[in-house]
């Protein structure tokens, strides 16, 4: 991961760029953020065998070196489709969330998770070969995931201008329940609104933000055994998590309960829950300071 000051840095300073494709709902656009940060979570990004950073970018890397030798024409792109399927592990945490093939590192320097068919990348010289994705070309002008309509403004601002690294990014974006909970705590806590300029007054706030949002990928009170990073976000409710429930001897969890749901929390005992929410308290106090000093 980049230094994180001069990621935050960059993003506060608003140096990233969007696409020149719209439309867009809503004010700001979470698919592709800048040179080093995108989302590929609903092409099933994180649906593979190895959900480590260091595996998908294997994974990655080596599709867009093979693609990069790939003939543009359609029976070559199918082709490249077979044998990645016959190449890669083909084990998915969750079997009916497609994983697409043409998933890769994009960019000038290829830092940057995209689609390999889109006709913006350079090879493609302007063809667009999406139409032969699983999905079809027309799903990226009229799908986004429900953190894009649900979450507001503000929000998708200071998520776009803090995560500056494609792989906590990609986890966290399509997690607009977490979001809003992760929000609404500080701002509780603030007894006041939070806005991005928040963030450029106070720059040491970026790190305690950064801190709370990495709870996506290490959260240390999962049951064990349950290490899968993948998100099913659409709106089918076909994979949801599962309930939390107080522990035997507490009749209710406190206002953390969203938090520790979604980030799968064990809560067998009093004491698991009582752990966990200390964390959090931790958590917030520190960027609470931050914002406050």
């Amino acid at each position: 991961m980049k230094n994180l000051r001069a990621t935050c840095n960059d993003g506060l300073n608003g140096q990233t760029t969007s696409p020149p494709e719209a439309p867009k709902p809503g004010d700001d656009y979470l698919c592709q953020v800048s040179g080093s940060v995108s989302c590929g979570a609903c092409c099933g990004l994180y649906n593979v065998a190895d959900d480590s950073r260091a595996g998908i970018e294997a994974l990655l890397a080596a599709r867009s070196r093979r693609f990069a030798a790939t003939p543009r024409t359609f029976e070559d792109v199918l082709r490249f489709r077979r044998v990645s399927e016959q190449r890669e592990n083909q084990q998915r945490p969750l079997s009916d969330f497609h994983h697409c093939p043409y998933l890769g590192l994009v960019g000038p320097r290829q830092e940057t998770v995209g689609c390999l068919l889109h006709p913006l990348e350079p090879l493609n010289r302007g063809l667009d070969f999406r139409s032969l994705s699983h999905y079809g070309g027309m799903t990226c002008h009229i799908y986004f995931c429900p953190a894009t309509r649900l979450l507001p403004a503000r929000y998708k601002q200071m998520v776009r201008a803090v995560v500056m690294d494609w792989y906590l990014y990609g986890l966290l974006v399509t997690e607009h329940r977490l979001l809003q909970a992760i929000f609404e705590e500080i701002e509780y806590r603030l007894n006041r609104p939070l806005f991005l300029d928040d963030f450029r007054e106070h720059p040491e706030a970026c790190r305690a933000l950064e801190g709370l949002f990495e709870l996506r990928v290490s959260w240390p009170f999962r049951p064990p055994g349950r290490t899968r990073l993948v998100n099913y976000f659409f709106n089918d409710n076909r994979h949801p998590r599962p309930d939390i429930t107080p522990p035997p001897g507490e009749q209710t969890i406190g206002r953390y309960r969203t938090i520790l749901q979604e980030l799968e929390t064990r809560t067998n005992t009093v004491g698991d829950l009582r752990r966990a929410e200390l964390h959090l308290d931790n958590q917030f106090r520190t960027l609470q300071e931050c914002l406050q000093s």
